[in-house]
């Protein structure tokens, strides 16, 4: 599971890269400027629906490659028969619909508010400044794929570059030390970057939160996929009678044991229960395993753990 959870994790992480990079191609920077002032903020950035259809069949295929590797394992454990994972079936059809759904209408929903965020910074700004449409549209583009704490964090160091506040754009999160002791020089031999060696700034620090916020999205798509993938492959196998469900144990495993981890979690590592039963944590809380919704961002939020399933020893 550990490997299936990295090799699916990596993969839904450089989907997320090219999804945003086949966003932000879709709206260059003389792009966004055009539709601002022909049609206002609200057609600042067309493509996120397309997008996030790209985003959501990707991570459906995670889940798919997991129930398959889960069904392969299990055919090589039940010899007298053949085992598959069934994509038609109506439960998975109905899965990926709901799926699709849920990560469409959250990615897009992200995306809307981060534009009425920058919106309403614009509008507050353009009262004092004037109105300079280029730069309300670097901010759009900047903004593509962040989340509004991050979108906020760029658009300051921008400013602080731009107005030549070098120390105040140095420390930030996300930065980097080559970054800050480059802005440290600048400051201390009083020099002025130009505006491309502004833009040039801002990318590798926008860049380095696009990357925090892929890793972010691909550890919990992979968690909940993979083992969402990996239930469905042995329920199906259970339905069909390919196997018994009290044949089977599922195993919590906690992640490292590093200074933020849970102290929850670690208790439950080498907790089992039979297949389809709850794990119940000190809290209350019941959960399936790790990704379990129930658990909510609590339980669930930049959470290592794992779980496995295997044969119930014989006694």
């Amino acid at each position: 599971m550990r490997a299936l959870l990295r090799l699916i994790g990596q993969r839904i992480g450089l989907s997320y890269d090219d999804v945003v990079s086949w966003l932000r191609e879709q709206n260059s920077l003389a792009a966004i400027e055009e539709r601002l002032l022909r049609a206002g903020y609200g057609a600042a950035i067309v493509g996120v629906d397309q997008a996030a259809a790209r985003l959501a069949s990707d991570i459906h295929g995670e889940y798919l490659h997991a129930a398959r590797e889960a069904t392969d394992w299990l055919d090589g454990k039940v010899t007298d028969r053949l085992i598959r994972f069934d994509v038609a079936s109506p439960q998975i059809v109905t899965r990926a619909r709901a799926n699709q759904l849920d990560l469409v209408q959250g990615f897009e929903l992200e995306q809307n508010q981060i534009a009425q965020q920058v919106a309403r910074r614009a509008i507050a700004e353009s009262a004092t400044h004037g109105i300079n449409p280029r730069r309300i549209a670097q901010d759009f583009r900047d903004s593509i794929g962040l989340t509004a704490q991050q979108e906020h964090w760029v658009a300051n160091y921008r400013r602080a570059l731009e107005s030549g506040e070098y120390l105040r754009a140095t420390g930030y999160e996300l930065g980097s030390g080559q970054a800050d002791r480059t802005l440290r020089r600048l400051a201390r031999d009083s020099e002025v970057l130009t505006p491309a060696q502004v833009d040039d700034f801002v990318e590798r620090y926008r860049q380095n939160a696009i990357t925090y916020r892929a890793e972010t999205i691909a550890r919990t798509e992979a968690l909940r996929n993979a083992h969402d993938g990996v239930d469905d492959a042995f329920r199906q196998a259970i339905t069909r009678g390919d196997v018994q469900a009290d044949q089977l144990d599922v195993e919590w495993h906690a992640g490292p044991a590093t200074s933020d981890a849970r102290p929850d979690h670690q208790a439950m590592d080498g907790k089992r229960v039979r297949f389809g039963e709850d794990f119940v944590f000190p809290d209350g809380v019941r959960m399936s395993g790790p990704g379990d919704p129930r658990g909510g961002a609590k339980h669930n939020a930049n959470c290592r753990c794992t779980k496995s399933v295997a044969f119930r020893a014989e006694s």
